[in-house]
């Protein structure tokens, strides 16, 4: 349990070091479009949308793990 929190904490924070992709009601929805994945940030922001990903992924993983061996 101890390392399903690091991760959440971890994860908390690179979402919020990560740069603001655009602004307004349409962007929070998806209207946008994928701008920041497909070349349009520098490599920090590649770079952070990555690390994101991975730990949603880990944190999704040892959370269903923890279910699975107290359920």
């Amino acid at each position: 349990m101890v390392l399903d929190v690091i991760v959440c904490i971890a994860l908390i924070a690179s979402v919020l070091m990560q740069s603001g992709k655009g602004s307004g009601l349409s962007d929070a929805f998806g209207g946008g479009g994928g701008g920041a994945f497909f070349g349009k940030g520098n490599d920090v922001d590649t770079l952070m949308a990555k690390v994101t990903i991975g730990l949603g992924t880990a944190f999704g993983i040892i959370t269903l793990a923890l279910a699975k061996i107290n359920g």
